[in-house]
């Protein structure tokens, strides 16, 4: 299931006047990486993150903030193991500093949990996310992130199949980005992606079908920087329309998707794109056209998940299928070997040996 999410980072220093030399020139340099950052020049900014970091000695809250943009930036570029190590690091200054049931610790554990979910490690992203709603819900209803966490959260929820509960939190969450930020904003884009899904999850097919509308609707009018969200959509129209026995036009979504998408970045996404359009190809009766798609699906989420993602299970199962119906019974063979393998390491590992909790991080202070 694709649910584009919205990661909360702090990245404003623009404007603050800082008193200590030490903060003046973190701050400098921050700005200065947020800027070659929008411009796209990943490396630059980095370098810039990295020495504003390295800038002592100073606040602990203004490293948790730099941290947060330096993580975001390695999970523009994929780079999930690295923002995961510094999304806990600024976890942890925060936690230094400020109460249990902050705002920023709350957010910290949003982010943490989107590059968990985005990692496959479902149960760790549940356990963060609750803990950041439930901060925000009792403490700080007013947070303006409220509604994006809630909608996150949702996300998660659908990953065990607890659609009632995804489904409220995604209304709640879709009322609260229209009144926090428009109707035409990707926060609500967002949200009504995300209930699409729920609701194709459930086979309402229809409703789906007019939310995915306008949340396609809501992504062109924001223009090119809603670029990837728009894919997301159209990747997850194409299923939809898949899923109706609607080949062509399912076809044509999932190619524009594509088409949408750059080289660099976004790799999950255009993996999925892929698997989605080599099921088309197999399922419209040409199973041999369907095998370089999957190829190079496996290739993209190899190089960016790791071979034991649950994402990779799934394409595995699917290639598998492909391949014998193309004829090729040994690479067949092999490939669902492989995912059979995989799907029962999964099946057989306990959640507590793989989980993160709230209460592990919390010793961590």
């Amino acid at each position: 299931m694709l649910a584009k999410s919205v990661i909360l980072v702090v990245v404003l220093f623009s404007g603050i006047a800082l008193a200590e030399e030490p903060l003046n020139t973190a701050a400098n340099l921050n700005n200065q990486a947020i800027a070659l950052s929008q411009q796209g020049k990943f490396q630059d900014a980095e370098n810039l993150y990295r020495s504003a970091l390295a800038v002592s000695p100073y606040d602990d809250l203004v490293r948790a903030r730099i941290a947060n943009n330096l993580a975001g930036l390695y999970r523009r570029q994929d780079r999930y193991p690295e923002a995961e190590d510094t999304f806990r690091r600024a976890l942890e200054w925060r936690q230094k500093s400020l109460p249990p049931n902050s705002v920023d610790i709350a957010y910290s554990f949003s982010n943490l949990a989107d590059i968990y979910r985005i990692e496959g490690r479902d149960w760790e992203a549940r356990n963060l996310m609750k803990s950041a709603a439930r901060i925000l819900t009792e403490y700080h209803p007013d947070a303006s992130g409220l509604p994006v966490i809630l909608s996150n959260l949702a996300v998660v929820l659908c990953k065990f199949h607890e659609w009632d509960e995804a489904e409220e939190l995604l209304r709640t969450a879709l009322e609260g980005s229209e009144r926090e930020h428009g109707a035409v904003s990707r926060e609500v884009g967002i949200a009504t992606n995300n209930l699409a899904q729920v609701l194709r999850g459930r086979n309402d097919f229809d409703r789906a079908a007019e939310l995915y509308g306008r949340a396609v609707s809501i992504f062109e009018t924001l223009g090119p920087e809603s670029t990837p969200d728009l894919a997301t959509v159209l990747a997850n129209t194409g299923q939809l329309l898949e899923q109706k026995h609607q080949s062509d036009q399912a076809r044509q979504a999932e190619q524009h998707a594509l088409d949408l998408l750059g080289a660099d970045g976004n790799g999950p996404l255009r993996a999925v794109i892929l698997q989605n359009l080599g099921n088309i190809e197999a399922d419209a009766g040409n199973p041999t056209g369907s095998l370089p798609y999957f190829e190079r699906s496996l290739n993209i989420q190899e190089k960016a998940l790791g071979s034991e993602h649950p994402a990779v299970v799934r394409l595995l199962f699917d290639y598998a299928a492909a391949t014998l119906r193309a004829g090729q019974k040994s690479l067949a063979h092999k490939l669902r070997k492989r995912a059979q393998e995989l799907a029962a390491r999964r099946q057989n590992a306990a959640p507590d040996q793989f989980t993160v909790s709230v209460d592990s991080l919390r010793a961590a202070e």
